[in-house]
């Protein structure tokens, strides 16, 4: 193999391979790690409390007073989720989700 051809295989296949490993890694871990935020939403957090929360762990989502918040994380391009249930501006219930 010559050195332009290294080169070039370098040059072409090495950000193949970093791009497969990230995108592999995220979803891998995706899991483990919105499980581990959902477990951190609390039932009677407020509603203040929650956007602290997202804001904290940089979570696609938004806290609202009633009804359903679906929290994203983006490194998972929104497969792993965390459904939140509220209530007059409080957490009843926090469950994992997985969107495939």
């Amino acid at each position: 193999m010559t050195p332009l051809a290294k080169g070039l295989g370098v040059l072409f296949g090495l950000p193949v391979v970093l791009t497969a490993v990230f995108f592999t890694y995220f979803n891998v871990t995706g899991e483990g790690r919105m499980k581990h935020v959902c477990g951190e939403v609390k039932a009677g957090m407020t509603k203040a409390q929650l956007a602290r929360f997202i804001d904290d762990y940089s979570l696609n989502g938004s806290a609202i007073d009633a009804g359903t918040v679906v929290l994203a994380s983006p490194k998972s391009y929104g497969r792993h989720t965390c459904k939140v249930t509220m209530e007059t501006g409080a957490v009843t219930a926090a469950a994992y989700q997985f969107a495939d």
